[in-house]
């Protein structure tokens, strides 16, 4: 049988023949959005050009992919272009024809062509009536709403969803099964390059991680504060830096219940193939502080990133202490069990992750 590709969101998977697609289609695991490449082709097309599946989708009354007014433009293409890089994959989008960078490219080797094109960190917006979030949930209110095939930039992930800006400006979030990230559109080399920039918690993870309940303030109280020392470690597998990273820290009682979390921004990088512990950077006592002045806060940081600064103003090694000291707000005292888990980060790509992917004049 022959294999087709399909492309949702971040997701690619190939299916066995246009039967298997007919009935993802009638499953509603297709939509009109969906983009799938043919067998023994290069070329991506929107689902609804298949017309066995187009009438599927028309049954299901699912929302069409308008083509007709870019059929002229994609036809005006220069075929002989095409077949001499013999490297490009056309994938229509909106009014236009772009072309990208398809197939297995040498590192270093991406070269601009031209005027015009997309970057492997930018993504494409595929769903109708949607845009940017204030925060990652759909229950709350959308701060921007953007017309589809909409270019977006890539700026950190959590959970499932991408924080992007848009050509404006505006940052906000977007589910990821609403765009189409430009690596999909690349090699197995490209895919497997650019993967931590759209799937960082794929490549940290928190190791060596222990905490402990502080002792009251109070040296005439026996008890325990409701200040908890968290330290650990964290692993970054892939070749980028990072950076953006959130953890939420969760306290549970005896019986796996959970009381209460907290997220906890962590400044500074994690370091490409590396590892770094994570401490707080104490705020700076002033014997005379200004009245009108916001009071300085402590700094939860890499370790990494701590080190660096550290090399040009030595006193602060002074204000330096291992772990991320946090104050639980539960009643319940009794809590035996914490962890911690990643949930943002965003990679920092390189120059070489940067290029743009342009297309051919």
């Amino acid at each position: 049988m022959s294999q087709w590709l399909v492309t949702q969101g971040d997701n690619q998977f190939s299916v066995e023949g246009l039967d298997e697609l007919e009935e993802l289609a009638r499953r509603g695991d297709l939509s009109a959005g969906d983009m799938i490449q043919p067998p023994g082709t290069s070329e991506w097309i929107y689902v609804s050009e298949v017309d066995e599946l187009r009438s599927i989708l028309d049954a299901r009354g699912d929302v069409d992919v308008d083509i007709s007014s870019y059929r002229g433009a994609a036809a005006g293409v220069a075929l002989a272009s095409v077949l001499a890089l013999g490297l490009l994959t056309l994938v229509v989008i909106g009014g236009g024809a772009i072309f990208y960078l398809a197939q297995q490219l040498p590192r270093g080797d991406e070269r601009l062509l031209g005027e015009g094109g997309l970057a492997f960190s930018e993504m494409i917006l595929t769903e109708e009536g949607s845009g940017l979030w204030g925060e990652p949930d759909k229950n709350a209110a959308m701060a921007q709403a953007l017309p589809k095939d909409s270019v977006l930039e890539l700026v950190a992930k959590r959970g499932d969803w991408y924080r992007a800006r848009s050509k404006s400006g505006q940052e906000g979030w977007l589910p990821e099964d609403h765009v189409i990230p430009m690596y999909q559109l690349g090699g197995e080399d490209v895919k497997e390059e650019y993967d931590p920039l759209y799937n960082p918690d794929r490549y940290v993870e928190v190791i060596n991680a222990r905490w402990m309940q502080l002792p009251s303030d109070d040296p005439r109280d026996d008890e325990l504060s409701k200040v908890t020392n968290f330290e650990f470690m964290m692993k970054n597998t892939s070749i980028y830096p990072m950076t953006g990273l959130v953890i939420q820290a969760t306290i549970k009682d005896a019986k796996g219940h959970e009381l209460e979390t907290v997220e906890i921004p962590i400044d500074g990088l994690l370091p490409a193939e590396g590892r770094t512990m994570v401490g707080t950077l104490k705020a700076e006592e002033r014997r005379r502080p200004d009245p009108d002045a916001e009071p300085e806060e402590d700094l939860a940081m890499t370790t990494f990133s701590f080190k660096e600064m550290a090399k040009d103003d030595p006193d602060l090694q002074l204000r330096w202490v291992s772990g991320v000291e946090v104050e639980m707000q539960t009643e319940d005292d009794d809590f035996t069990n914490a962890e911690i888990d990643i949930i943002e980060l965003r990679a920092v790509p390189d120059e070489e992750a940067s290029q743009v992917v342009r297309r051919e004049e």
